[in-house]
């Protein structure tokens, strides 16, 4: 079901069964997660998250019958309930009707996130896959380094296992690092399916300026290259000083979302 809408909106897909798994693992799936159901299929689901931001989805087939309206209604009641303040959803800034419906509701742009690209390439770097005794000391890695974005919420290390190293698939070589002295000073955790996609990276603020983000970003695109993909792919946000990082490494903007809330 999920597919099927990516394929309507974005015209291809991009999340896996595992990313949904994920997302589920530690949600309270009895009251932050819904589904709807005609003739026995599910044909629109909504989970809230992180407690402001709900992800909702409906079939195209089922467009059109106010089930959109409904999760619009439901995800803003249960975040409140929850004590969340706000609740929002990044929309493909390509679905003018969409912003416009977000709008129609009260609901107003708060920022901006892209993915970006960058052809697969042979290219030597210093990266190495985590050892499984350095799992927490990353882990820990992304969340110091996330937790510098405005207005974010704390995320718990379960949370971030079910996001990585216990993400349906996870292989040693999807987490690597670059040390000094043998501590982990930046890492990033990689999505390989049909090609590479970065769905972590980060320096700790004491290493930055090093090229460590360059050499990370390398190491993908060598395995990108290895595997017979054609590009490698990653997401940021207007939250974050990435876009200019990564724009000044070669990579592409590729498309914009941008992220709809309502103030509770």
């Amino acid at each position: 079901m999920v597919n099927a809408c990516e394929l309507a909106d974005s015209g291809e897909v991009m999340l896996e069964a595992a990313d949904i798994v994920a997302d589920l693992t530690h949600a309270d799936r009895d009251r932050d997660a819904v589904v709807i159901v005609q003739n026995g299929r599910i044909v629109a689901w909504g989970l809230l998250w992180d407690a402001r931001k709900r992800w909702a989805d409906v079939h195209p087939e089922a467009r059109g019958q106010g089930i959109g309206t409904w999760l619009l209604r439901w995800s803003a009641w249960r975040a409140k309930q929850i004590g969340a303040d706000r609740v929002g959803q990044s929309i493909d800034d390509r679905r003018t009707d969409v912003a416009d419906w977000f709008a129609a509701n009260g609901y107003t742009p708060r920022y901006t996130s892209w993915v970006l690209r960058i052809a697969a390439a042979d290219i030597p770097h210093s990266a190495a896959p985590a050892t499984p005794e350095e799992h927490d000391a990353v882990l820990a890695l992304f969340e110091e380094a996330f937790s510098e974005h405005q207005d974010r919420h704390p995320v718990d290390p379960a949370r971030w296992r079910a996001m990585t190293v216990e993400r349906d698939g996870f292989t040693p070589e999807d987490l690597i690092v670059i040390r000094e002295d043998g501590t982990v000073v930046a890492a990033a955790f990689i999505i390989d399916v049909d090609e590479i996609w970065v769905d972590k990276l980060a320096v700790a603020a004491s290493a930055r300026g090093r090229g460590y983000a360059r050499d990370l970003l390398a190491a993908a695109r060598s395995r990108a290259a290895s595997r017979g993909h054609a590009r490698v792919r990653l997401s940021t946000d207007s939250n974050t000083s990435a876009l200019e990082v990564y724009t000044r490494l070669g990579m592409d903007v590729e498309r914009s979302y941008t992220h709809w809330a309502v103030d509770l």
